[in-house]
């Protein structure tokens, strides 16, 4: 176990009290978001319909592949960005390529309806968990594993805080940019604090170096803005899904390497067993369901909605298991 006192968590705290004011923003703006109920691949084909939703009363099929977006080409990603986000009853109409035929439809944008209010709201709830879990490991323990777990749980906190709308423009590129970061980088910090847990293994020298090369990416993209085409569009959905899925992957290997070489006593003395529990309720079905997603986008699979759900066994069985390790 790692015993060396933590630095000054002031810093932490402070990051921790804006993420959760950032979130109740987002959580009060939210009655803006409207729902369109449709979905689009990398080549801007619609892959998913749902059903009751206002594209559906548009008329989008699924395979129908958008031309124009309220008027803008659908690879124009500048301009589809410096559109003010719509409100609902506004509408907006979509040219559409329908096997070869040029279709165009009138898509009225609607209030979102009452289960992704009630998610929204879930989620908002998972994210203080993560926040407020970490702050109580900075607080208790006071230890560098703890610190790890503090920053690995208020940036996982994070994900699941929208943050209030800001309008296009350069202070916009700057947040979008900011909070990529901070997403990208929680996932590697989720495998710095397993490397760390006890049995503690290797420092990876090159750890965060996917994390740095992604998040450059990003940074130069939401600034640069170049239009979008279908290649283009695949190969930065999946160089995205691959670093995640490398860490998500690599996270779940290194606890079970730990958990197979570790005694019965030593697995109850360090809390691997309860480490166990956390990353199987927690992370492997979001492995499962993301890998899927970036391999078909657009593909339904049972419970998607609510699978984010399953990510609040992670700061729950982590903080009792670092509560096993510091006593």
């Amino acid at each position: 176990m790692d015993n060396q006192k933590a630095s000054s968590p002031l810093l932490l705290y402070v990051v921790g009290a804006v993420f959760i004011i950032w979130g109740i923003l987002g959580m009060m703006d939210s009655k803006n978001y409207v729902y369109d109920g449709y979905q689009s691949g990398d080549d801007n084909s619609i892959v998913n319909v749902e059903e009751g939703s206002p594209a559906e009363a548009a008329g989008m099929q699924v395979g129908d592949v958008i031309i124009l977006n309220g008027g803008i080409d659908a690879n124009n990603n500048k301009e589809l960005f410096q559109r003010e986000r719509a409100k609902a009853g506004d509408v907006r109409e979509f040219l559409l390529d329908r096997n070869g035929k040029e279709v165009t439809v009138s898509l009225t944008f609607s209030e979102l309806n009452e289960k992704d209010k009630s998610l929204n709201k879930v989620a908002l709830a998972i994210g203080l968990l993560f926040v407020l879990i970490g702050f109580w490991a900075l607080y208790k323990h006071k230890s560098g594993l703890s610190k790890a777990f503090a920053i690995f749980s208020l940036c996982f906190g994070f994900i699941f805080m929208s943050g209030p709308y800001i309008g296009p423009g350069i202070l916009s590129n700057l947040v979008n940019s900011a909070s990529t970061t901070i997403v990208i980088f929680s996932f590697a910090f989720l495998l710095k604090y397993m490397l760390q847990y006890p049995p503690e293994s290797k420092k990876q020298k090159l750890l965060y170096l996917p994390a740095i090369l992604i998040v450059l990416l990003i940074w130069v993209l939401n600034f640069v803005q170049p239009d979008g085409s279908g290649t283009f569009n695949m190969v930065i959905r999946l160089f995205f899904g691959i670093v995640i899925i490398f860490y998500f992957l690599s996270s779940l290997i290194t606890l079970i390497r730990k958990y197979m070489r570790s005694s019965a006593e030593d697995r109850k003395s360090n809390g691997l067993n309860l480490m166990m529990i956390g990353t199987v309720v927690g992370v492997l079905p979001i492995l499962i369901y993301f890998t899927a997603g970036v391999i078909s986008p657009g593909i339904e699979l049972p419970g998607d909605d609510y699978i984010f759900l399953t990510f609040a066994a992670i700061p729950i069985f982590f903080s009792m298991a670092l509560s096993r390790v510091s006593a």
